[in-house]
């Protein structure tokens, strides 16, 4: 609870201190108007070009704005969870190795990346993931189930035997807590 809430704070004062950095110049411009109307001076246009500032601030901020959350965040997030998708791969290729010697699937994790072991699985940086053996018991033989998330990213991704991955709806209790144990369990 104090982390989120501090995590929060953070947040806001980063987005607090980006606001003040864009829109200084309004803030310059509108401060010498108001000591202008104190000190009584006759300059024309001190409210305008305080008007005009800010409305170019603001269009700045617009687009800058769109442009980290349309081209930015998006390839920011493709990026973390084609590391995700890449350390299940290597995941499911050492499962799958390690059962055809040994006859059953080995327990990872969670791990969190960098990180490597001898049968050949390797984690990508930041990159959390746990491996767990299960029975399956319609097909009657062991199997497994490959968790894996970015620790600055928020979508969970499994795998299983078959290697399929898929990405499970993130607001289900299962994926909620899954992810909340590999958190918890990293730091």
């Amino acid at each position: 609870m104090v982390q989120e809430i501090i995590g929060v704070a953070l947040i806001g004062l980063f987005y607090f201190c980006v606001i003040i950095v864009l829109f200084a110049p309004t803030l310059y411009a509108a401060w010498i108007y108001l000591i202008s109307k104190k000190v009584r001076l006759k300059t024309k246009g001190l409210l305008k070009t305080a008007l005009t500032t800010f409305c170019i601030n603001l269009i700045l901020g617009y687009f800058l704005v769109h442009l980290a959350f349309d081209y930015f965040l998006p390839s920011a997030v493709a990026e973390k969870n084609a590391l995700v998708v890449k350390t299940l791969e290597t995941a499911v290729t050492s499962q799958q190795a390690f059962y055809k010697v040994h006859g059953r699937y080995y327990s990872v994790g969670p791990v969190r990346g960098p990180f490597t072991d001898d049968q050949g699985l390797a984690v990508e940086k930041d990159v959390i993931l746990e491996v767990v053996p299960r029975w399956d018991r319609s097909g009657g033989n062991e199997t497994f189930q490959a968790y894996a998330m970015h620790v600055w990213g928020r979508d969970l991704i499994t795998s299983d035997t078959a290697g399929k991955v898929t990405q499970p709806a993130q607001d289900s209790p299962e994926a909620a807590g899954i992810r909340a144990k590999m958190l918890n369990s990293v730091k």
